[in-house]
């Protein structure tokens, strides 16, 4: 718990916090110094009375008012609304101002021996009479609170945009890696020319589809995320140019739930994995390959599943390409750390890779 109240307020904060209420209890002493000096008040106090009386009035407000701001940042996080908190404080102030009262009164018949009058009437009347001073005082502090809240949201903000970016592009980078690997455009360029005299309007779709992948994914724009229908679109394009490649020694099967498209994933998700399947998957025992990706909502979550039943891994020494070491900074950055990834042996054979992430809808962008 105190983790998280440190999100919101710090030692910094508090000790600025500190510094201008103790100013507020200086500029009260001095208005009282001056009405004893110039004998318009106070007359039967002594000057070590008035400055024990104040402090130690203060310094039992100052508790009330730590306790009031840890309760404010309680209030933050937990994300209770305008109306509602501003009831809350306004509660507090009032009790602020007949803790005082009390206090004060305690102070002045068992400390110093008044003759007070402590009765709830006299209690009720000087509450009210130095309600607005405290109100004031107890106010301008828990505006600090969330005025200093939103700034430190708003710089979290940019850094984690700023952060985004910069792994956006990378991802960009990473893909266009890929792609551009001479051996990849070697591989896919013969494969589309073997083709031009067996099937032209075939050859004619790999080129296309070889051009438009690339021109995908140098389009991407420093967007966070993009809809599955654009992801997956990227991601069959991948997938056309492998089948020229590998031709029936691999196959995909696909089950997505068109309610789904619109769901907003961060771009690039899915083809590391492919790739990652692929080049891993083939073996000496594995010589054909079937990548089966299914997507499906499940408890408020997208849950994303690619399995192949080609070569497993080894669970205890699973190592992580660029390629899904960016895709797990990416997520970890958009989504606070609320996703899951695994990657681990299938029951059957093969590997299973698993992804969940938030369902965010393309309106609520």
């Amino acid at each position: 718990m105190l983790g998280k109240t440190d999100t919101i307020i710090n030692r910094r904060f508090i000790a600025f916090i500190a510094a201008f209420y103790f100013m507020a209890c200086f500029l009260d002493i001095l208005g009282m110094s001056f009405q004893k000096f110039n004998k318009l008040a106070l007359n039967t106090w002594g000057w070590g009375r008035l400055l024990s009386s104040s402090l130690a009035n203060y310094t039992s407000k100052f508790v009330f008012i730590v306790l009031a701001v840890l309760f404010t940042a309680y209030l933050i996080r937990k994300k209770v609304k305008l109306v509602p908190s501003i009831l809350i404080h306004t509660v507090i102030s009032i009790i602020l101002s007949f803790y005082s009262t009390v206090f004060i009164f305690s102070m002045n018949k068992f400390v110093y021996g008044d003759d007070v009058d402590f009765t709830w009437v006299s209690i009720y009347s000087r509450g009210i009479f130095s309600f607005s001073f405290n109100f004031f005082v107890y106010f301008s502090i828990i505006i600090m609170v969330y005025a200093y809240n939103y700034f430190r949201n708003q710089k979290e903000y940019q850094v984690k945009e700023a952060r985004l970016r910069t792994q956006l592009l990378d991802s960009k980078i990473r893909a266009l890696q890929s792609q551009l690997q001479p051996h990849f455009l070697f591989n896919a360029l013969n494969d589309i020319s073997s083709l031009i005299d067996i099937d032209t309007k075939r050859s004619q779709d790999a080129i296309a589809d070889l051009s438009e992948m690339l021109r995908s994914t140098l389009n991407l724009k420093d967007v966070k995320q993009i809809s599955l229908r654009e992801e997956l679109d990227l991601l069959e394009k991948y997938i056309d140019i492998e089948k020229i490649r590998y031709a029936e020694k691999i196959s995909f099967k696909m089950e997505v739930s068109p309610d789904l498209l619109n769901i907003k994933v961060p771009p690039l998700l899915l083809q590391p994995i492919v790739e990652n399947s692929i080049r891993h998957g083939f073996s000496y025992e594995h010589d054909k390959l079937m990548i089966s990706i299914r997507v499906s909502e499940e408890n408020g979550s997208i849950r994303f599943e690619l399995e192949n039943n080609g070569k497993a891994v080894n669970e205890n020494e699973i190592t992580y390409g660029t390629g899904i070491t960016n895709i797990l900074e990416r997520m970890d950055t958009l989504y606070d750390g609320r996703f899951f990834f695994e990657m681990k042996n299938s029951a059957g054979e093969g590997v299973i890779t698993i992804i969940k992430i938030p369902s965010i809808k393309e309106r609520e962008q």
